[in-house]
């Protein structure tokens, strides 16, 4: 259970949900079974992301212990070695860079696979010095999180660049890639919250410790409300005529959007702010499944 933890397994099946509803429910009605990859080649390829990933939440613990001891969420060091720790983001992210980059090669698209070695960089980076400086940790982890999204739908956009479905299914992809910037970078803002009390003991520098609390919460109400207006518009455009698809946005996305502003607003302690985050996890999730809809 601990290093199920460690790696955040429930991010990771989320991460792996969004790429197979993605080319269940878009790619694939799009160009049809024959012009996508074929699902050994998609397997591997979700299996080196999802491998990166993992490598990178181990390693950001690793370089995380003193924050995590003050804020009293600390793993590595007390349930798993340093040691332990080290060693397994060396080999998930060793594994899944080459194995991604392979995998890539023999399908011809090299330039698009270097994307992971990258991405393995930068999250090395992150978690040794970029998350201290204020807002570009909190940018990149968003950033990438937008990535990850549709990584794996470049190769198939990359293989049909001239197919007639092609400009639709780019326009829903940057939806989505959006979709998951805005959540991720609320999650870290307000991760930051919650751990401000570390965070101002070791100079780590975040909106939290450097705006204020009221600042940047007036920053967390905007991003959410934003995303909210861009969930309504996109409904109506693509399901103008699908009550249960708008049903749906309404009661499982926006709603608990607006939820989230309201109870940012009221956020007083790290336990409104995990109740928060909890929400926030939620949307993503029900972002995700929205996917269905296009099938």
């Amino acid at each position: 259970m601990k290093y199920l933890k460690l790696v955040r397994f429930q991010n990771l099946v989320a991460m792996a949900l969004i790429q197979y509803l993605i080319r269940y429910s878009l790619l694939i009605p799009a160009y049809g079974k024959n012009l996508v990859l074929g699902d050994l080649v998609f397997g591997l390829l979700v299996f080196s992301m999802l491998l990166i990933a993992a490598g990178g939440y181990v390693i950001n613990d690793y370089f995380d212990i003193q924050v995590d001891t003050v804020n009293n969420k600390v793993l590595v060091g007390r349930n798993i070695k340093r040691r332990v720790a080290l060693i397994l983001h060396v080999l998930f992210t060793f594994t899944g860079v080459v194995l991604g980059f392979y995998i890539a090669y023999s399908v011809g698209y090299t330039i698009i696979g270097a994307i992971l070695p990258i991405t393995a960089y930068t999250l090395w980076m992150y978690s040794l010095k970029l998350k201290r400086k204020l807002f570009i940790g909190n940018f990149i982890i968003a950033k990438l999180s937008s990535v990850f999204t549709i990584f794996l739908a470049l190769f198939e956009l990359a293989a049909n660049i001239y197919h007639i479905g092609t400009p639709r299914l780019v326009a829903l992809l940057c939806v989505y890639a959006l979709f998951a910037f805005i959540c991720s970078l609320m999650h870290e803002v307000i991760k930051d919250m919650k751990g401000s009390i570390g965070d101002k003991t070791f100079n780590i520098k975040t909106l939290a410790t450097e705006w204020g609390v009221t600042k940047t919460k007036e920053f967390l109400k905007w991003l959410s409300i934003s995303l909210a207006f861009m969930v309504i518009l996109v409904s109506f455009y693509e399901f103008s005529d699908n009550l249960l698809a708008l049903t749906y946005a309404a009661t499982a996305i926006v709603s608990p959007l607006f939820l989230v502003n309201y109870w940012i607003y009221k956020a007083q302690n790290k336990d409104d702010y995990s109740k928060i985050s909890k929400l926030n996890k939620f949307i993503i999730f029900t972002g995700i499944l929205s996917l269905c809809f296009f099938i």
